[in-house]
Formats: C-alpha cells, structure tokens, sequence
C-alpha cells in the first residue's frame, strides 16, 4: 500500500512539474497544456507497459536480424499499473476543468 500511493505520489508530481513547466516557459496558463500533458504522459505509459506492441515487436526483429535467431512472437497484452490510471485519472480531471474554465468558447 505504501509503494502504490508513492508511485500515485511520483506520477503527480512529475506531471504537475511538467505542466507548470511548460507553463513558465511558454508564458501561458497551467491549465492551457495540463490536458496535453496528461495525454501525452498516459500514452508514454501505456507505450513502455505493454507486451506484443509495436515497440517490442521492432526490438524482436532487431535482435532476430543481428543474431540470425528468430524471437517467438508476443501476444499483445497489457496491464495497467497504478502509474497509468494515476496518469489517467488527472487527464480526465484535466479535460473535465478545461471544459468547465473555458464553457463560454464551446
């Protein structure tokens, strides 16, 4: 319990930090790019998580070329941990206030 709310604990920080950094740098509001962030922080995770993707599918096929050997193919599989619905759940919170701070546009 006390490694699933550091790693809840690390995943926040590290998009709040990447969002207030884009924000100081670009002169614009946090919230502007905090979807964004989100999004782009989620697929990462989901990217580098799964089995049998495009990734490890690329590295299979690296290392049957310079070996000779052939890798047994991967059955796409994926299993979310507790950094992917952190992630997730802040880029729907996101998305929900963005929506909500910006009502009038739409």
């Amino acid at each position: 319990m006390k490694r699933k709310l550091i790693t809840i604990f690390i995943t926040l920080l590290v998009l709040l930090g990447l969002g207030f950094g884009v924000a100081f740098f670009t002169h614009t509001k946090f919230i502007d790019y905090s979807f964004f962030i989100g999004l782009a922080v989620t697929v990462i995770i989901w990217f580098f998580t799964s089995k049998g993707s495009y990734g490890s599918r690329h590295l299979d096929m690296t290392i049957q070329g310079s070996t000779g050997i052939r890798m047994e193919g991967q059955k796409f599989e994926f299993s979310p941990n507790i950094a992917f619905y952190t992630s997730l759940a802040y880029t729907i919170i996101t998305i929900a206030v963005t929506f909500f701070l910006y009502r009038s546009y739409f």
